[in-house]
């Protein structure tokens, strides 16, 4: 098997095993140490493929990115303008219990930098930055003068229910959310959309 292969085969396991750790007990229990034995497998054997807790946390976004990436895709298929935007909206503010353990990684991360999580912090900018912009994108199909400012306030609502999905998950199910968001999008996108509409009409 070629080497490359089995690396990107034993980084997906480490990964899996990282989000299993943090699952079951918590992101403050996420070791290098704890990692090796839900793999059954040495520290050694596990610093061969991250060097230090920071690029495990890393590893694990990796993971994670890739899955946003192919779930984003399923979600949105082949929508276009204001309807793209409102599923991409609708997508973001979904939660499931492996989601919100990618989400307790992730703020971990964005709160100590310093802890040597620079890889992860870029990572999740490069993430976080292209999903402005297709939040961006969007909004010009509903109002292209204000299209920056309701990118905004989309964009900041799905990071604040990230927060609040992990600090309060009772309080605030999906189903509560989604309630204040459909009002959101109706009144910042969907009005606006057909207000153009009428206009032009």
């Amino acid at each position: 098997m070629p080497a490359e292969v089995d690396t990107a085969e034993r980084l997906a396991e480490i990964a899996h095993a990282t989000v299993a750790v943090a699952q079951e007990r918590g992101t403050h229990a996420v070791t290098l140490r704890a990692v090796a034995e839900r793999l059954g497998r040495s520290t050694a054997f596990i610093t061969h493929f991250v060097p230090s807790r920071a690029e495990l946390m890393a590893n694990a976004l990796e993971l994670a990115r890739s899955r946003w990436d192919d779930e984003r895709r399923d979600e949105l298929g082949d929508l276009l303008g204001v309807e793209r935007l409102a599923a991409l909206t609708r997508w973001m503010c979904t939660s499931s219990p492996e989601e919100s353990v990618f989400r307790s990684l992730w703020i971990e991360v964005i709160a100590d930098v310093r802890a040597g999580h620079d890889r992860a912090y870029h990572l999740l900018r490069t993430v976080t930055d292209a999903t402005y912009a297709s939040f961006l994108d969007g909004a010009r199909a509903a109002d292209r003068e204000e299209a920056a400012r309701i990118a905004d306030i989309l964009y900041l609502y799905c990071r604040g229910y990230e927060v609040k999905s992990v600090e309060d998950p009772e309080g605030w199910p999906d189903e509560r959310v989604q309630r204040s968001l459909e009002l959101l999008l109706r009144v910042l996108v969907f009005d606006r959309a057909d207000a153009a509409a009428s206009v032009a009409d």
